[in-house]
Order: structure tokens, then C-alpha cells, then sequence
């Protein structure tokens, strides 16, 4: 069984992803891929660890080596749907790279197209292989949000809105004590005790462009405090949020970041996946508040903001 060749898989340098709700995953690259995992822990700033309990995401990649089970040697490039979907595995072709689950084990396998790319491709790579985090996440109530997440006197409050549309601006913006963790994409999860928190993830479009190498500690986790939802104006303000509005507008900041994930699903899946993500989005407006954030090109739109955190 697939299972047991999972189970047999050497490795030295795994990296460890834990997060605040005490889940982790370990990331195991085999042949083939190292460097590619390399530099995602590089980016996630994670540490090898030894083997654990965690569930794992085997790295994989096609064409290169070969698939050793029950004493049979498969070439990944040439049978590998066949070796995995004949034991019940799944795929989920992100075009890049294609994730394969099963239903009775919390591993997956990440399995990395062979065809050389440039560096943007191999940045693509990398945050289509944060499907299983982002996928489980989301059946755990939590969001992958298209929000930066900054931090004052330990509470963290999400700056959420479409790209280009002044997120970044507002965190280079902010003066201490204010610090911004990450301005792109962050992972709000709830906790044991029922408050959310919140992990800041890369800023993936910072290597796109070639802007910097920028890392970010991905493990570091806040209580989420507060939600803004970003509106370009010609005055500071802040507005408060109904329920019912903020939860649409969570759930369209998580499609910001979801949708890169729903190539390999078809209609039906799509709507599944959607009402997930809205029943999570509207978990989050019962419990955390709300505000829109009217901000203006040269104005002091922190300042709206510790006025209405410190009510």
C-alpha cells in the first residue's frame, strides 16, 4: 500500500510548521526536490526537525527517481496517477503541481511538475504547495485572508482588501509601537478557547516583482483584535461593520486567496468550497469586530483606529 510507502520514506531535514492552535505539519522533501523546500522554509523561516507525530506533506517530484512499493518500482513521470489512484489517493491538479489526499490519512504528497521554470514559476510553486495548510484550515473553521496583519500592545488587527489597493501603503504607514507583521496574506485560525488568531504568510508578490527577499515567521502567532476593511478616500475614518456585511466581505478577501486553489475543482465543488469559507466568514464577524477604514493619501488613519480599539 501507498500508506506503507509513505511510512518507510527517509528523510534528515524535515521542516517543522506549527501553529498556534496546536496543530503543525512536517514538510519532507525526497529526491528531486530539496532545494525547492529548502527555500520554502527559508521564506516560512522553519527549522528541520526529527520525525514526529505531525501530519506530513511529502515533496515529490515528477520524472526524477523512482516510487518503490510492495516490491515494485514505478516512474513517477509515467505512472504516477495510476500508482496513487489505485489505493484510494486523490489528486488536485493546481496546474504547477498537482496535491494528492486520501480520505484515511492526514498526510499529503506534493507532487512538483519536472519542467524547468524560471524563478517566478518556482515562486508559484511554492505558494500553490501551501494547498494542504491552506485546505485544512479552512474544514477547522479557520480563513486564509488577503489582509496584512500589524500588531499594537499584543493584539493583532487585520488591514483586509483587494491587491493594489493601498494595504502595503498603509503598513510602511504606521509609526511605532504599531508593527506590521505581513502585508499580504494571513492565516486566521480559531483557537481552544474559541478567539481567533493569527499568523502572518509571505508576501508572495515581494518575489514576483523581485522587490526583496523578505522572510517571515510564519509560526509567530496574535489574538486577533480587530478587522478593518480598507476604502481609499479623501478623509480618515472608521465605520463600523453589521454582521451580515462583514462576513461577506471576509469571505471575498478569502476567494482573494482561495481562488488560485479551485482550478482542479469543478462547479459544484466550487459552491461547496464557497459556503465553507462564508460559514467560516460568518464565525468570525460574530466574534470579532468589525469596522470599514475610510483612508486618506496623507492623513493619520492609526489614529481612527486606536480610537475605536480602545473603546
Amino acid at each position: 500500500m501507498i500508506q506503507n510507502c509513505l511510512a518507510k520514506i527517509t528523510f534528515e531535514d524535515g521542516y517543522l510548521l506549527q501553529l498556534g492552535n496546536k496543530q503543525g505539519w512536517q514538510l519532507v522533501p525526497t529526491e528531486g526536490v530539496r532545494l525547492e523546500v529548502e527555500e520554502l522554509a527559508r521564506i516560512m523561516r522553519l527549522k528541520s526537525c526529527e520525525p514526529n507525530g505531525y501530519p506530513k506533506v511529502f515533496f515529490i517530484k515528477s520524472g526524477t527517481g523512482s516510487w518503490q512499493c510492495e516490491n515494485k518500482t514505478t516512474s513517477p513521470a509515467k505512472n504516477m496517477g495510476e500508482v496513487f489512484t489505485g489505493v484510494g489517493w486523490e489528486p488536485h491538479d493546481l496546474v504547477e503541481l498537482r496535491v494528492w489526499s486520501h480520505d484515511n490519512m492526514p498526510d499529503f504528497v506534493c507532487e512538483i511538475r519536472n519542467e524547468m521554470g524560471d524563478s517566478e514559476l518556482n515562486i508559484l510553486r511554492l505558494r500553490l504547495s501551501l494547498y494542504p495548510i491552506y485546505q485544512w484550515a479552512q474544514e477547522v473553521g479557520g480563513l486564509p485572508l488577503h489582509a496584512g496583519l500589524v500588531e499594537r500592545d499584543g493584539k493583532g488587527i487585520l488591514l483586509a482588501a483587494p491587491a493594489d489597493t493601498g494595504k502595503s501603503t498603509c503598513c510602511r504607514r504606521l509609526p511605532p509601537p504599531w508593527k506590521a507583521l505581513c502585508d499580504e496574506e494571513t492565516l486566521v485560525l480559531s483557537n481552544d478557547v474559541k478567539h481567533y488568531i493569527a499568523h502572518p504568510f509571505p508576501t508572495w508578490s515581494d518575489y514576483f516583482r523581485k522587490r526583496s527577499e523578505r522572510t517571515w515567521d510564519v509560526q509567530r502567532h496574535i489574538p486577533v483584535s480587530a478587522v478593518f476593511f480598507l476604502e481609499q478616500s479623501e478623509e480618515d475614518e472608521v465605520i463600523p461593520l453589521g454582521k451580515g456585511e462583514s462576513a461577506v466581505l471576509a469571505q471575498q478577501s478569502a476567494m482573494q486567496v482561495c481562488y488560485r486553489y479551485f482550478t482542479h475543482l469543478d462547479h459544484e465543488q466550487v459552491r461547496t468550497r464557497k459556503e465553507i469559507l462564508f460559514e467560516n466568514a460568518c464565525q468570525l464577524a460574530k466574534t470579532v469586530p468589525t469596522f470599514k477604514l475610510r483612508v486618506s493619501l496623507k492623513g493619520r488613519f492609526w489614529e481612527k483606529m486606536e480610537s475605536v480599539l480602545q473603546q
